[in-house]
């Protein structure tokens, strides 16, 4: 598995490929789905939850 640490949240979703189908699962509003990509990208549980949920709380300053 490719290291990811050190990398933010964004480089991690993009060297995966990951970046267009977490931001569909955010757009689509289904959290498992962008928590469990979120955990593909080296994540924690609580860190993907966390992230998930400040995204979910203010989705303009996020991009969404």
């Amino acid at each position: 598995m490719e290291n990811l640490s050190g990398m933010t949240v964004n480089e991690r979703l993009f060297s995966l490929r990951k970046l267009e189908t977490f931001d569909s699962a955010i757009k689509s509003e289904n959290t498992k789905l962008a928590i469990e990509i979120l955990e593909e990208c080296q994540l924690s549980h609580s860190a993907a939850l966390e992230t998930v949920s400040a995204i979910f709380k203010n989705p303009n300053l996020y991009g969404f």
